[in-house]
């Protein structure tokens, strides 16, 4: 797909579809070994539907290795399934394809010519580049890095006479490759998923020398997100399985098969390309045998920005051990949970709020940084007296924090030189209270679990907002209450002209019993969607965004604790890309209903009128799917206007 009006490209990379052999396969092991040559055809055929310009292949296209009686006949297999696809298909070699990459620790068969022979026969040359428009593809063999073989050598001139030629032209140049070259921090030692040295910062240097873009990568079956210099490194989830050993990331039991079959992390990427940049669009296998609604098919642009934010309570930003053994039987290695910062992008999340504490920690704070040069905004937030033990910090990174929440008893903050500082390097200071309950007798009532931020109904905004070195007030939303109350805060904004964050906390129940109704907790986010779309002059932040599902007031999030999502989530990604620039207003209360310039947001779908005509066009906006209005879950459901019907891409 091209834009005429502009550079825009649109393509798709999918990676580790892993063919069996049809009925028995000695190297199929375990029960979903059996579906994955039909979770690809399912792939292929989505792929179909979209208006893309190229699918790339990141590898490990058969599961048998070379050499083995079983690989032909999986590349067949491969072929069949991929030969239906309607635009031109580029193959990168894995390890299951041409043999791996050196290594002394295993005894799986190593990338050599002769082995390359069938994938060359099938699939053509094992390195590569094309030009498409002023976009610039190149794909890397990399099996065959750190052999000090005629094929490296080969490949070695030509990526570096490739790479100067197209920089010399101008172009935007993104690159592919099986292998990636680090998994955590390209000073890591060797392990089983990333490559060695000399190639590794061979290779990175090459790369960010000539201003690649972006190198998608495959191998490791699991999502990841990097940056070397400023080129964007995304490690793509496979088609076929996970590796089950980062389910070591997970703070609870993995899923079926020891973590293999947890198909909710199963999935491509439609990457769109335009003049702002690129931007990748996650399609969640699971997903893929549904038919979604018109409006909400993939492919047809990226996840849309939205003005919502979340509050991060758990840490998803420090690597993590996995322990030694599986295919790193020999060394521990380490890997950042970055699926949070998946289902971010995936919902157009770009505003996140943290405790300031993390930055007293380099890796942490390393990675923030990165996060904002990626286009994320950054809020954090301090308690009482750790505020001002927190204001150097503050200010030393003022550059790309987006404002400082500090929470005292009563909201007045200390008139004290540190912020100043902070406020005179950039950094606006919010001010917010700790809400003091009372007893029936009128008496403060005590409580360990502290609730921060105004209430809509405090009286002396005018008396906090004359203090010392406050620049905006931080407001909340109870979980017992509606999220379109904080369109409150906002008038508040209005009239003060001042910013105003608030807090929407998520659904929950009294102290040590689990909040469990998903579907509660989405009617809740999908109003909060609504909120922030008419909001003029707030931020809302969700919380909790991952569950919590130990501790005293346990309750169920936006996804569960492998990263996977819950309803709430698919609702919110589902309604950012149905909404449109416009007035939305509350026309029922009991039925919750909204209407919109592009639909009416029905938040019980036992609440839908009967007047609505059978051959309405509705939408479940959890699952995504049309026509689904009889379905004995009470869910969400969307009824679009006329003109909203077809697709559509989102503003």
């Amino acid at each position: 797909m091209r834009d005429a009006n502009g550079p825009s490209l649109r393509f798709a990379v999918i990676a580790d579809s892993h063919f069996h052999l049809e009925g028995h396969d000695p190297q199929a092991h375990y029960p979903s070994d059996g579906r994955h040559n039909e979770q690809n055809r399912q792939v292929v055929q989505r792929l179909n539907e979209t208006d893309i310009a190229f699918v790339i292949h990141l590898g490990d296209v058969p599961h048998p290795v070379p050499g083995t009686a079983a690989h032909l006949g999986a590349l067949q297999i491969a072929s069949e399934t991929y030969s239906p696809l309607k635009v031109p298909l580029f193959m990168v070699p894995g390890n299951h394809d041409v043999g791996d990459k050196p290594q002394g620790w295993a005894t799986a068969p190593k990338a050599t010519r002769a082995r390359h022979q069938d994938f060359i026969q099938r699939w053509g040359p094992p390195f590569g580049s094309f030009d498409e428009g002023n976009i610039h593809v190149v794909w890397i063999d990399s099996p065959i890095l750190n052999t000090h073989s005629e094929m490296e050598a080969e490949q070695r001139q030509w990526l570096e006479q490739d790479l100067a030629n197209a920089q010399t032209k101008g172009q935007r140049i993104f690159a592919f490759i099986h292998y990636p070259p680090f998994l955590c921090s390209p000073t890591e030692a060797e392990h089983y998923d990333n490559l060695a040295e000399p190639a590794r910062h061979w290779l990175l240097d090459q790369l960010a020398d000539h201003q690649v873009e972006a190198l998608f990568c495959g191998h490791v079956h699991h999502f990841f997100w990097n940056r070397y210099r400023e080129m964007d490194i995304y490690l793509v989830p496979a088609t076929s399985f996970i590796r089950p050993e980062y389910s070591e990331l997970c703070t609870i039991a993995p899923r079926a098969e020891n973590g293999r079959d947890d198909q909710e992390k199963l999935g491509f990427f439609f990457v769109h390309v335009d003049d702002n940049g690129h931007h990748i669009e996650l399609a969640r296998s699971i997903e893929l045998p549904q038919q979604r609604a018109a409006p909400l098919a993939w492919g047809q642009a990226p996840h849309p920005e939205g003005k919502l934010g979340v509050s991060l309570r758990h840490d998803w930003m420090r690597p993590r051990t996995l322990p030694a053994g599986n295919l790193d039987e020999f060394r521990r290695k380490l890997a950042r949970f970055d699926l949070p910062l998946l289902a971010l992008w995936e919902a157009g999340c770009r505003h996140i709020r943290i405790p300031t504490g993390d930055l007293d920690r380099s890796g942490s704070r390393d990675r923030l940084k990165e996060l904002h040069r990626r286009g994320m905004h950054i809020t954090v937030y301090s308690a009482g007296q750790a505020a001002l033990q927190h204001a150097e910090a503050v200010t030393q990174e003022a550059a790309w924090l987006a404002a400082w929440e500090i929470i005292t008893l009563d909201g007045s903050l200390p008139d004290h030189p540190a912020l100043l500082h902070a406020r005179q390097a950039g950094v606006p200071i919010f001010a917010s209270c700790i809400q003091q309950k009372k007893d029936p007798t009128g008496q403060l009532y005590f409580s360990h679990f502290p609730r921060h931020g105004f209430p809509a109904d405090h009286s002396n905004f005018l008396e906090i907002l004359a203090g010392e070195h406050i620049d905006g007030l931080t407001g909340v939303i109870p979980f017992d209450a509606h999220p379109w109350g904080a369109l409150t805060f906002d008038e508040i904004a209005r009239t003060q002209r001042c910013p105003v964050h608030v807090h929407i906390e998520l659904r929950r129940d009294e102290e040590g019993r689990r909040h469990v109704d998903d579907h509660a907790t989405a009617r809740q986010v999908a109003e909060a969607v609504l909120t922030a779309h008419q909001a003029q002059h707030i931020r809302l932040f969700l919380e909790p965004f991952v569950d919590h599902d130990r501790g005293y007031f346990p309750r169920n999030g936006l996804l569960d604790r492998r990263g996977s999502p819950r309803p709430a989530h698919r609702v919110w990604c589902h309604l950012q890309r149905l909404l449109r620039p416009g007035t939305i207003r509350l026309i029922s209360d009991e039925p919750r209903v909204f209407d919109t310039p592009s639909g009416h947001l029905y938040l019980n779908a036992l609440d839908v009128p009967s007047e609505i005509a059978p051959d309405a066009v509705l939408m479940d906006l959890v699952t995504g799917q049309a026509n689904r209005p009889t379905t004995p879950t009470p869910v969400l459901l969307w009824s679009p206007s006329a003109k909203e019907t077809e697709p559509k891409t989102p503003h």
